[in-house]
């Protein structure tokens, strides 16, 4: 009848304009792609470009000021939040509402969420080079504020992100598509908790850096900042992750969960002694602390078995050493046993046992140019397809990842390690390698993730958030 298709018609276009209003159209793109897009451009550009860059000044003799230590701090930042954060926030609004068997709560506020980080990152490393670098004058108060707004925007973006994924987690789960969680949640309630504070110290820093003119965190606040995201963040967000898609992409064992809450509760004291340590100058406390790192790090790997035997499949044979995926994993997880190494090494030093000298910097750049970086090049491999139901352009340029990515972190990492003194005009050589192995490595990612064919349309049966969840 005319008249009830004229009200079926006014329903279904009230109802398009209600998703359109909410970022939830049917032509508009997934909530996570521009969070990945925009990760792979910060890395690209201010992440290993600009890491590369600045070691490639160092080797052509360019003097290495107050700017130099600025730019560095900003690279770094951007690393952990840009490349990584937003990264692990695109697959979280994703992956955690089917985890838990519910809808995004607010999807609208994501995009705020976006142009909050985008925007104080982006300020933070265009501003603060410059503003190191001193030109004096009015400008110089001009940037000293923009300076404080980019830690601020980026701690406003991280509180709505957490708030909308509270509020999500927080929803009445249906029974029949809930998945079984074990402790994922414990985990991501440490990460997120930990990347708040670590953007509350950055702005907190980023106040001092500019009330006393400098442009440049103090050692103390740059350290307990990257410290919050790489231990209390990043390592607690990918052994989640890897504990939901190890069995089911790369055929592990399933995790032993009681190792892996034992090794999260020795991550949590070991990064509190090991920043009461480092903030009061007490070595026992900083060097127990270390030591309780790499033990967690080894609870981990132990209670993922990752380096162990694989359950074959029927009518297949499954051979990890053969699959650059597997290896993806394999060698990211390799990585984070260095950083343990180095760890129970500066723990014991510290402790006044015979141990060598080393320097954080490998630590740090183990676990996030290799532990990090490799493992959401293997993972989103599999992963970020699958989100956009599109294949990968070609399984071959996994290979060309595997490699470029361990190469950037086996020049980022060795000689910071083996070096016995300073950086020579060798050394700097080739950690501006490492930079540009990066740049290679994370474009070919971004070309194979985003150039397959598309997959026929799912069916409403094979679309609910339970049954296409990866988890």
């Amino acid at each position: 009848m005319p008249g009830i298709e004229n009200v079926v018609n006014c329903h279904r276009a009230v109802i398009d304009r209600t998703r359109e209003w909410t970022g939830m159209s049917s032509s508009s793109r997934p909530i996570w792609q521009p969070f990945v897009q925009l990760s792979l451009a910060f890395a690209l550009s201010g992440g290993f470009l600009v890491g590369g860059a600045l070691f490639a000044a160092r080797s052509l003799g360019v003097p290495a000021g107050s700017w130099w230590t600025s730019a560095g701090q900003a690279h770094g930042h951007i690393q952990l939040v840009g490349w990584a954060g937003l990264m692990v926030f695109g697959v979280g609004f994703h992956f955690l509402p089917r985890l838990r068997g519910v809808s995004l709560a607010s999807p609208h506020l994501t995009r705020p969420v976006l142009a909050l980080l985008t925007i104080g990152l982006l300020l933070r490393v265009l501003i603060q080079p410059a503003f190191a670098a001193g030109t004096g004058g009015p400008i110089t108060g001009i940037l000293a504020i923009t300076l404080v707004l980019s830690g601020l925007f980026e701690l406003a973006g991280a509180t709505l992100a957490i708030a909308i994924l509270v509020r999500t987690l927080r929803q009445h789960a249906v029974q029949k598509k809930r998945v079984d969680q074990g402790p994922v949640f414990a985990f991501f309630l440490v990460a997120f908790v930990s990347f708040w504070l670590a953007l509350a110290v950055n702005a907190i820093g980023l106040v001092l850096a500019s009330s006393n003119a400098t442009g440049t965190l103090s050692p103390e606040m740059d350290s307990l900042t990257v410290d919050f995201a790489l231990y209390g963040f990043l390592i607690p967000v990918a052994v989640a992750m890897s504990s939901r898609t190890f069995p089911l992409y790369f055929q592990t064992f399933p995790p032993r969960n009681r190792l892996l809450v034992a090794g999260l509760a020795v991550l949590m004291i070991g990064l509190g002694l090991r920043i009461a340590g480092d903030l009061a100058s007490a070595p026992w406390a900083g060097g127990t602390g270390r030591v309780a790192l790499a033990s967690a790090i080894i609870l981990f790997c132990t209670g993922l078995g990752i380096f162990g035997k694989r359950r074959q499949l029927p009518r297949k044979t499954v051979q990890p050493l053969s699959d650059p995926l597997q290896l993806h994993a394999i060698t990211a997880y390799g990585w984070l046993a260095i950083a343990a190494a180095v760890l129970m090494l500066e723990g014991l030093g510290m402790l006044g046992l015979p141990a060598p000298a080393l320097t954080p910097d490998a630590e740090r750049h183990a676990i996030g140019a290799g532990f990090v970086t490799i493992l959401i090049l293997g993972v989103g491999a599999h992963l970020l397809p699958g989100f956009a139901r599109l294949p990968l352009r070609s399984r071959k340029l996994t290979w060309g990842t595997l490699l470029l990515g361990n190469l950037a972190a086996l020049l980022r990492v060795a000689p910071v390690l083996f070096a016995s003194h300073g950086f020579g005009t060798l050394p700097a050589a080739i950690l501006a390698g490492a930079g540009l192995a990066g740049v290679i490595a994370i474009a070919l990612f971004a070309v194979n993730i985003h150039g397959g064919r598309t997959r026929p349309e799912p069916t409403a049966r094979d679309s609910s958030p339970a049954k296409s969840s990866p988890a």
